[in-house]
């Protein structure tokens, strides 16, 4: 009888430790400083967060994995940011061969496999406040969605290769994108299309030599009554054991440019400064922030 116990128990605690290898904990935790100076002088605040990302893998019968990820971040910054442990939307997805289809709180076709040079934010944080979506949003409407908070469920269906990705998005009753990327030596070039409005379209390319590299975006969107449209021009280049990020665009006839030096501290740290110009309602704004990001 104690041995039929002790071999129950043993079953029990297996089948627990092998139900918790399908699940991982990630995140990154950040502390720093943000300072802005406009019109009507400086203004700075403290900000610190911690992000957890929640990521649950299984894997099925006849080639198939299932998977499913969450969010909950504690923050503290800017007047009316503050969060805690506010848990964003979830979403899951079924995988087979490079083969993916996701439901939920996930990022559009164009913002997943649709550029080539990323975000043209800079700053510890990775992005500034003004215009920090330039690359994507044109700094007028969230025209492509991304994954962070709760957003309005979407479906994807997308395919990676060896060397390229295509995607189709829809979010019910919003928008339908579909985008793709392919890769050849050092290029990477991209492109996306979104029937959101009157019709949005996003092209890229990057120039990765490893120690150093060169991307360029062009955007526009048809809102009906008029049509816009923007550009970015992004640099990085490796100094004194660190980065140099830089970047230099325009949308609604404002040009915004900003520098960041990156330098990592090992163990997943990097300590970061940055500082943007950007021209935001007629007003030109400067954004400086330093600190310490670190991954898990």
């Amino acid at each position: 009888m104690k041995n039929l116990l002790l071999a129950s128990t043993v079953l029990v605690a297996s089948a627990t430790i092998a139900n918790a290898q399908a699940v991982t904990i990630s995140g990154e935790g950040r502390m720093g400083i943000y300072a802005v100076e406009a019109p009507f002088g400086w203004f700075w605040s403290q900000d610190h967060e911690l992000s957890l990302d929640f990521n649950v893998v299984v894997e099925a019968d006849h080639g198939l994995t299932f998977g499913a990820w969450t969010e909950a971040v504690m923050s503290s910054g800017w007047p009316g940011t503050a969060a805690a442990g506010v848990f964003s939307g979830s979403r899951v997805w079924v995988e087979s061969n490079g083969l993916r289809l996701t439901f939920g709180n996930t990022d559009g076709a164009i913002n997943s496999f649709g550029t080539a040079i990323g975000s043209c934010g800079v700053g510890y944080a990775g992005a500034g406040l003004a215009f920090s979506g330039l690359c994507l949003d044109q700094g007028l409407v969230p025209l492509f969605a991304h994954a962070e908070g709760d957003l309005a469920p979407q479906a994807m269906i997308s395919y990676e290769g060896a060397n390229y990705a295509i995607a189709i998005s829809n979010e019910r009753g919003v928008s339908t994108e579909i985008a793709g990327q392919y890769t050849f030596g050092a290029i990477t070039v991209a492109a996306g299309y979104s029937d959101v409005a009157d019709g949005a379209f996003v092209v890229s390319g990057h120039y990765d030599a490893g120690s150093w590299g060169v991307g360029a975006l062009y955007s526009a969107v048809d809102t009906g009554p008029f049509y816009v449209d923007g550009w970015a021009l992004q640099g990085n280049v490796d100094v004194y054991g660190g980065t140099v990020n830089a970047y230099v665009g325009e949308v609604l006839a404002a040009t915004t440019y900003g520098v960041s030096y990156g330098y990592g501290l090992g163990g997943g740290a990097e300590l970061e400064a940055g500082v943007e110009r950007a021209e935001n309602g007629g007003v030109d704004v400067t954004t400086v922030s330093v600190g310490v990001n670190f991954s898990f």
